[in-house]
């Protein structure tokens, strides 16, 4: 909820699978070229993005 409510702030009607949706879509955009995934589901919690090791 604090995530939706940061993002798209507190008239936001959706419900968490509109999250959910938009973070898959995020990861495929991110994840085109090959690239190693760096948003990481955290289960009860949220999401965490992870620091590529370059």
């Amino acid at each position: 909820a604090q995530i939706m409510q940061r993002v798209w702030g507190d008239d936001f009607w959706g419900d968490s699978n509109v999250l959910e949706v938009f973070v898959a879509n995020l990861r495929k955009t991110l994840e085109a070229g090959g690239e190693p995934r760096v948003i990481q589901t955290v289960r009860g919690v949220g999401y965490v993005l992870r620091k590529l090791n370059a």
